[in-house]
This record gives C-alpha cells, sequence and structure tokens, in this order.
C-alpha cells in the first residue's frame, strides 16, 4: 500500500521516535516493524494494521483548518452504489462507486473532506480524499475524475 495516508501516518511515528526510515508514502517493511513496535508500547494488538485503535494511539486527527464549502454535497448510497454530487442543492452528477470491506467498512454520517490529493499514483486513482470520521480519518479515492 502506499500513498498520502500512510505518508501521513510515517510522519507521525517519525515525530514518536518509531520510524527512522524515509517519509515516502510506502507502506513497507520499515513501516511495518514501526507500527508494530507503536502498537506494543501502547499495548494494542501488535497486528501491523493501523486501525482505529491505533490510528488514536498515535495521536492523528484531523485538520481543524480546513476550508468548507457547503454548496457542495456528496452523498453515498451504500446499498446501491452510487454517489450523487449536488451543488446548492441541485443534482450535478452521479457515478457508480465501491464501498469499505468487512474490515474497513465505509463510516455512515456527516463527514467533511479534510484533505485531498490529484493523482496520488498506485491503486488509488485520479483523486485521493480523506473524511473526518470520529476515529480520526477515512481514505476514500475515485477512479475517474468526475
Amino acid at each position: 500500500m502506499e500513498g498520502p495516508d500512510v505518508q501521513y501516518v510515517q510522519k507521525r511515528l517519525k515525530e514518536l521516535g518509531f520510524y527512522t526510515g524515509p517519509v515516502n508514502g510506502v507502506y513497507g517493511p520499515e513501516t511495518r516493524a514501526a507500527v508494530l513496535r507503536a502498537q506494543q508500547s501502547f499495548g494494542l494488538t501488535p497486528d501491523g494494521i493501523v486501525g482505529p485503535d491505533t490510528y488514536n494511539a498515535l495521536g492523528l486527527s484531523p485538520t481543524d483548518d480546513i476550508t468548507i464549502s457547503p454548496e457542495y454535497v456528496i452523498s453515498i448510497d451504500t446499498l446501491t452504489l452510487q454517489l450523487s454530487l449536488s451543488q446548492f442543492g441541485r443534482q450535478i452528477g452521479n457515478f457508480p462507486v465501491a464501498v469499505g470491506t468487512p474490515n474497513t467498512p465505509t463510516p455512515l454520517g456527516d463527514w467533511k473532506i479534510i484533505q485531498k490529493t490529484k493523482n496520488p499514483g498506485g491503486p488509488f486513482g485520479a483523486r485521493w480524499m480523506k473524511l473526518n470520521c470520529t476515529w480520526g480519518g477515512y481514505p476514500t479515492h475515485e477512479l475517474e475524475h468526475f
């Protein structure tokens, strides 16, 4: 796995002294070892997965200084797998989407986009976005720009 979310975790692991490798956004053996050390240090199950408990233990959180554009609203129907984009209450686009897995389910609720990256590379497609979920963030991406 690679991308902005991994880079964010690497930076925090480095700040806490668990990681000495490059902050390059690649979840390789060095990053996994650092996550395991952090999990052991915080009394978590050392599985190398940065889930909600690990994310919170690392002190990662969404940024508060974001620009909100309330004129745009994205709604996702997790049953029909459709994303609807509206501007000022008028639907301007409808797109097919995939949802989370049983291990990382799609969070239900009202969230804000707190981080966006164009063309992040790898399997993330044309756009990568992070939502400000309760546990610190949920990454989402689109395969093609709408």
